[in-house]
């Protein structure tokens, strides 16, 4: 009973996180704080078993790939927190989560597509399905839909920089309309995958 109000806390918090990350891109680190107390009795409940140790390993492993290829803290430190609920199986729970939260993709690229429709960019119907076309005004403005430019694509461009640090407003364009990479929420996802584990957990 303690363990599931523990992984029920943990998804509670990873939705209201998700929820901030939609909005505004920016996740209260208090959220991450409140994560702490569900994440150590869940540690304390499994510790010892090797599939769970496995599991740990596993998701603190895919945290510190994310933050290497530019993910932000947020995202990070989600999975670290996903990390400590028992796997399913011998699937390590970081990886059950990732993979059944990206089944919010095909949705994401449907939205992304009638966005993109009637603005002036010319893409093509793959770009279209995984950026965004923004006027100069608003990629200037606000940084909820982009994080970056086509050109600068984080983390496939030449020199990666860090998303943390990365700021549009340095970002000189001379065209009206340009595509962007869309700053996809994955801390949504994260959340998605983590309540399809809850239920297939509880």
């Amino acid at each position: 009973m303690i363990q599931e109000a523990a992984l029920l806390s943990l998804a509670v918090l990873l939705s209201i996180a998700a929820w901030q990350d939609v909005k505004t891109r920016e996740i209260d680190v208090k959220l991450f704080i409140a994560m702490a107390p569900p994440a150590f009795v869940l540690l304390y409940l499994n510790w010892g078993d090797p599939l769970y140790l496995y599991s740990l390993t596993a998701g603190l492993a895919t945290s510190l790939l994310l933050r290497i290829l530019c993910a932000g803290y947020a995202d990070s430190i989600a999975v670290v927190a996903i990390s400590t609920a028992p796997p399913v199986s011998f699937i390590p729970t970081a990886f059950f989560t990732i993979l059944a939260g990206s089944t919010a993709l095909p949705v994401t690229m449907v939205w992304l597509y009638a966005k993109n429709r009637n603005k002036p960019c010319k893409m093509t119907t793959v770009e279209k399905l995984t950026q965004i076309c923004v006027s100069r005004e608003e990629f200037y403005s606000s940084v909820k839909y982009v994080h970056t430019t086509s050109r600068l694509c984080i983390p496939f461009r030449k020199n990666p920089g860090d998303l943390e640090r990365y700021d549009p407003k340095q970002v000189k364009l001379d065209a009206e309309w340009v595509k962007t990479a869309y700053g996809t929420p994955y801390l949504t996802m994260l959340s998605i995958g983590f309540v399809i584990y809850i239920f297939l957990k509880l």
